[in-house]
C-alpha cells in the first residue's frame, strides 16, 4: 500500500519574521518557452524550484531543447532544429504547456500538442488562443486528442480578445514577434507577468509597444537572439505569506516582490485591518487585534488576482462580520470552501459568490488539496485552527510554492511533511 505524503500543521502559533519569494511561476513557465523562438544559449535567474518548472523542462526536452537547473538559475540550449510535438502524458500535467503553440507555429510552421491538463478549475477555454492564431494564418484540427496546427506563414493582424485572457495574450505575443507585419492585441492582459515576458522578448530583439496597457502592438521581426533574464518576484506567493502571517496575528516582511504588482490586494489587506508598509522590493505587515469583514471581487489586473481569492477567503474566516467574495474569472475557484467547512468555518455559496461569516474559532481537521491555491489556502486555515490538521494532495502545492513548509517553519509555524 502506497501512503501519500502529506503536510501536518499544529495550529495557533504566531508567525513572525522575514521570508523571501522567488520568481513568478506565471512568468517563468512562459519565459522558458521563449528559446523555441531562436536557437542559442539562455540563462533565466531567480527561478523557483517548483514541480511545474520541472514539467516544463520535460516539455522542452521533447522538442530537443535541453536545460539544467541549479541555484535558482535555469540554463537552456535551443538547437538549430527543434521538434514540434509534445506527448499527452506531459501536457496533461500542466495547462501552461499550451503556450508552446504560438512560438512553434512562428518558428517551425507546425505544432502538435495534446489538449492541456493541470488544476481542476473547470473550463478555461483554449478557443481564444486558436481564434487569434487562426486570424494570423494558422489552421487547426484535432486528431486523436492531439491539436495539430499548421501555417504557411503568420501575418500581422488586429486581434480583439473577447476577454483579457493572460494565456491568449501571451500565445498571440509569442506568435506575432516573428510574424510578417504588425499585430495589435486589443483588450490585452495587463498582468505584471505579461510585462515581464515582454521585457525578455525585447532583450531578444522583439519590437513590442504598450505592454502593461490594454493595447499591445507587435512589429514582426525576421529573427531573434538569445538573452539572459531575471524573473520578476511572485506576487501570488507574496500574497500567500502576507495572509499566513496576518491570519496568526503575527508580523513580518516579504522580500523579493514589487508592491506595485499587488495594488488592489494591498488595499484589501489594509481594509481587513492589517497594517502594511512597502519598500522598493518588499512588503512589511503588522497585525492588529481586530479584523473586519470586506467585500472582494476578482478581476484581471489591476484587480484582485483570482489566484489569491482562496487565500483572502481563508484569511477572512475569523474576521468580524460577513465577507462577500465574488469570483469573476474561474467558475471552480471555490474548491477550497468544502474543505475549510470541515474545520468549522461558516460559508455559504451561490453561483459566483461566497458569503463568509466570521467565526471565533476553527478546529484542525484532515483536508485535501485539489489545486495549487486551494492547497495554500488550506495551510492558512490550518495555521489559525486549534489542534492538528493533515493536508493531502500536496503535489499540487509543490507545483507553485518552493518548499512552503520550510518557509513557514522559519517564521514559527509548527509544520512538517509526513
Amino acid at each position: 500500500m502506497i501512503v501519500e505524503k502529506h503536510i501536518v500543521i499544529e495550529g495557533n502559533h504566531q508567525l513572525n519574521g522575514m521570508v523571501e519569494v522567488k520568481g513568478a511561476k506565471n512568468a517563468v513557465l512562459k519565459q522558458m518557452v521563449l528559446p523555441i523562438l531562436a536557437p542559442g544559449d539562455y540563462e533565466i535567474s531567480n527561478v523557483p524550484n517548483i514541480t511545474d518548472v520541472a514539467y516544463m523542462q520535460e516539455v522542452l526536452s521533447c522538442l530537443g531543447i535541453t536545460s539544467s537547473f541549479e541555484d535558482s538559475s535555469l540554463k537552456i540550449n535551443s538547437p538549430e532544429d527543434i521538434g514540434i510535438e509534445t506527448p499527452y502524458e506531459l501536457v496533461q500535467k500542466m495547462r501552461a504547456s499550451i503556450i508552446i503553440l504560438g512560438p512553434l507555429l512562428a518558428r517551425k510552421g507546425q505544432a502538435k500538442i495534446a489538449f492541456p491538463g493541470g488544476d481542476q478549475l473547470g473550463p478555461r477555454p483554449v478557443q481564444m488562443h486558436l481564434d487569434a492564431l487562426e486570424k494570423m494564418g494558422a489552421n487547426f484540427h484535432l486528431e486523436h486528442g492531439v491539436l495539430i496546427g499548421e501555417t504557411d506563414g503568420l501575418k500581422g493582424v488586429e486581434i480583439n480578445l473577447p476577454y483579457a485572457s493572460v494565456g491568449a495574450t501571451e500565445n498571440t505575443l509569442l506568435a506575432a514577434v516573428l510574424a510578417d507585419g504588425d499585430t495589435v492585441i486589443e483588450n490585452a492582459a495587463r498582468e505584471p507577468e505579461v510585462v515581464d515576458i515582454v521585457k525578455m522578448l525585447k532583450n531578444m530583439g522583439a519590437e513590442i509597444y504598450g505592454e502593461g496597457t490594454s493595447e499591445i502592438t507587435i512589429k514582426g521581426v525576421e529573427s531573434l537572439k538569445p538573452t539572459n533574464h531575471k524573473v520578476i518576484g511572485d506576487r501570488i506567493v507574496a500574497g500567500t505569506y502576507i495572509a499566513a502571517i496576518a491570519s496568526t496575528k503575527g508580523s513580518g516582511s516579504i522580500l523579493g516582490v514589487d508592491p506595485k504588482t499587488l495594488p488592489m490586494e494591498i488595499k484589501k489587506f489594509i481594509e481587513i485591518g492589517i497594517n502594511i508598509s512597502t519598500g522598493e522590493n518588499s512588503i512589511s505587515l503588522e497585525s492588529t487585534d481586530k479584523y473586519d469583514a470586506i467585500e472582494l471581487s476578482t478581476l484581471p489586473f489591476p484587480g484582485v488576482a483570482t489566484d489569491l481569492q482562496p487565500i483572502f477567503g481563508t484569511a477572512l474566516l475569523r474576521a468580524e462580520g460577513t465577507s462577500i467574495i465574488t469570483e469573476n474569472v474561474y467558475d471552480q475557484r471555490f474548491q477550497w470552501i468544502p474543505e475549510v467547512q470541515r474545520m468549522g468555518s461558516n460559508i455559504q455559496t451561490g453561483w459566483q459568490h461566497a458569503m463568509i461569516k466570521g467565526v471565533k474559532d476553527l478546529s484542525g481537521a484532515p483536508v485535501n488539496s485539489t489545486d495549487i491555491r486551494t492547497g495554500a489556502s488550506l495551510i492558512i486555515a490550518a495555521l489559525q485552527a486549534d489542534g492538528n490538521s493533515q493536508i493531502t494532495g500536496i503535489d499540487h502545492i509543490d507545483r507553485g510554492y518552493e518548499d512552503i513548509v520550510s518557509a513557514l517553519s522559519s517564521l514559527g509555524a509548527v509544520i512538517e511533511y509526513n
